[in-house]
């Protein structure tokens, strides 16, 4: 989710022209493909991504020396060449099962810091500079305020600052004979500490004590009773009179046909565009904000299942609002006359009988009771039997409490 919002947040760096044809220039010598962005929110580039890898650089990375952009730029196309993003959740998941063992996160840490080594003289070898690759590095170190908290590997750790300037003024070769003894030495090592963890590591539970009581067994749904703290759950009044009837999907932002005006171009099921209709009111959700408007067109077929609606969008637009933005779009298509509705329960689909939660008059309990539910809409749906007027029921889902006939409400 935070690299969503990230991604989402970020812009292109299309608007400057310099350091475009630049990073255009550094993808075609590496030969991989990638998108680049700006981020406000990250003061070191970072590359994530498998099937569509991203690298956030920093707001001010345009401004930086053009050399420093070029060594920057080729250090994270070849984490991208070398699926490193891949290794990196690899690692994550390791962690993860060994959470127990500190070794583990040492070990991680150490397999990290030696990819950043690689990568750094695979680019002091492409670029042949040194000096300028080392100057980079010490730039990013002066600029940065903070630490970003960033899911993703950054292209500098101040952990692994030293270590990395180190090794890239040194001029150490490794034989390969020594090399060979070395991994050998390291793959004993591991085979060792395996052996010796499964050996000692407690795989068995102790036995509970004798003192434990043990679990009641579940009584029947008849008369089974949960509890459930009120201000946790949704409740709504049955009513009678006229049920809005709504239409929600999704779409992005785009330009009108022939207009320069932006609009809010969403994908309705071709079964439902019959009752898409021009000026039908609907509201727009930009993440930046809820925006009122109204249905311009209906588009011709995208697909055999589905047709594109054209939403013109009112008043002034906030910021952030462009084209390409994903907006999720919801359209008042009518309104039945005289039924009985009430808000729409999760999981309950149109014109099925299922059994909900009533609240019982004192408002202290409620009971499991067969509701046969009609039409439904977005947000509402029309009730056929088994509530009336004035009836309250619970409209959160309550799977987890499904094998109960009653619950409290505390």
């Amino acid at each position: 989710m935070k690299l969503r919002k990230l991604r989402h947040d970020s812009s292109s760096v299309s608007a400057y022209l310099e350091t475009a044809a630049l990073l255009e220039q550094v993808r075609s010598q590496v030969k991989v493909a990638a998108d680049f962005r700006l981020s406000p929110e990250v003061d070191s580039p970072v590359t994530f991504g498998i099937t569509v890898p991203m690298i956030l650089l920093p707001q001010g990375f345009p401004s930086m020396d053009s050399q420093f952009q070029a060594a920057i730029a080729c250090h994270e196309l070849l984490h991208v060449l070398r699926r490193d993003w891949a290794h990196h959740l690899a690692e994550e998941l390791i962690r993860a099962c060994f959470w127990f063992h500190p070794a583990i996160a040492w070990l991680i840490a150490r397999v990290r810091l030696a990819r950043e080594q690689v990568v750094d003289f695979e680019v002091v070898v492409r670029t042949n500079a040194r000096k300028t690759y080392l100057k980079a590095l010490l730039e990013f170190t002066a600029s940065r305020a903070y630490a970003a908290t960033v899911p993703a590997p950054l292209f500098l750790a101040e952990r692994q600052l030293a270590e990395r300037i180190a090794l890239m003024l040194k001029e150490v070769r490794m034989s390969r004979t020594r090399l060979i003894i070395s991994l050998t030495g390291i793959g004993c090592s591991i085979v060792v500490a395996v052996t010796l963890a499964a050996w000692i590591f407690p795989l068995k539970g102790a036995p509970l004590a004798a003192q434990v009581k043990p679990i009641p067994s579940v009584i029947d749904n008849q008369s089974a009773e949960g509890s459930v703290e009120r201000n946790s759950i949704w409740i709504d009044a049955v009513k009678r009179g006229s049920m809005p009837l709504q239409i929600r999907s999704a779409g992005t932002i785009v330009r009108g046909e022939g207009s320069a005006n932006l609009v809010a171009r969403v994908t309705v099921p071709a079964s439902m565009t019959g009752e898409v209709h021009a000026d039908q009111s609907a509201t727009v959700n930009t993440r930046s904000g809820v925006l009122k408007g109204h249905v311009l067109r209906v588009n011709e077929v995208l697909t055999e299942e589905t047709r594109s609606v054209d939403i013109a969008l009112n008043g002034s637009l906030p910021a952030g609002v462009e084209e390409g933005l994903p907006v999720d779009a919801t359209i008042a298509i009518g309104e039945l006359d005289n039924v009985l509705w009430v808000g729409r329960p999760a999981n309950i689909a149109a014109n099925t009988s299922k059994s909900v939660f009533k609240i019982a008059a004192d408002g202290t309990g409620a009971e499991r009771v067969n509701v046969k539910f009609g039409r439904a809409s977005v947000q509402t749906i029309e009730i056929l039997d088994g509530l009336k007027v004035g009836d309250k029921i619970i409209l959160s889902d309550m799977s987890d409490w499904e094998k109960y006939a009653r619950i409290h409400l505390k």
